[in-house]
């Protein structure tokens, strides 16, 4: 049933960017991610994992438009004491930010919005042993605020970078846990 979610989401946005106009634009993101929870004692960006996806552009005008993403990302937290594993949190998640851009000279464009997350799976582990799922409670839904960069390299490929950053907690159990998100990628554009 979650993949059947992820095929949904990611055609109805090549649907919606295969529309016949010079305002709609779309293409490719992908890179990587470095996490982290607040909220579960573990400090620092640690959790490396990837995101890749697809994105629909749609210009209001050359400086405002609309971005809007679908994609997988890997998010997490982890903490090691004297060169061994102590605690690790995994979390991956289908993304889909709405995003204003903002394109205020012609290599940068800026985005700013609200993420919404679907979680597909989750594991938790302290010191190398899984801890059951029946004994930590993970909303099915994470919402995030979301800001990004983007500078072009050439007319096709531009470098981005993302910050992320839950608006309301995805654990409410013993404490509230926050995602927190810093992402290096690139994006290849497609449609134009």
């Amino acid at each position: 049933m979650k993949i059947k979610i992820f095929i949904l989401c990611l055609l109805s946005v090549l649907v919606f960017a295969n529309a016949k106009s010079q305002q709609f634009g779309g293409g490719l993101l992908g890179g990587l991610s470095a996490g982290q929870v607040d909220g579960d004692t573990q400090k620092g960006y640690k959790k490396l994992g990837f995101y890749s996806g697809v994105y629909v552009t749609y210009n209001f005008s050359e400086l405002l438009g609309l971005k809007i993403e679908t994609f997988y990302i890997g998010k997490g937290a982890k903490k090691i004491i004297n060169k061994v594993e102590d605690f690790k949190s995994h979390f991956n998640y289908i993304e889909m930010p709405f995003m204003l851009s903002i394109k205020p000279v012609n290599k940068f464009r800026f985005n700013i919005g609200l993420a919404g997350s679907y979680l597909i799976n989750s594991k938790l582990y302290k010191k190398s042993y899984e801890i059951p799922e029946d004994r930590y409670d993970i909303n099915s839904f994470d919402w995030g605020g979301i800001i990004t960069g983007e500078y072009y390299l050439s007319e096709k490929l531009a470098f981005n970078v993302r910050f992320e950053y839950s608006i309301v907690p995805f654990r409410t159990e013993s404490r509230r846990w926050y995602n927190s998100n810093l992402s290096f990628g690139l994006l290849y554009t497609i449609l134009q």
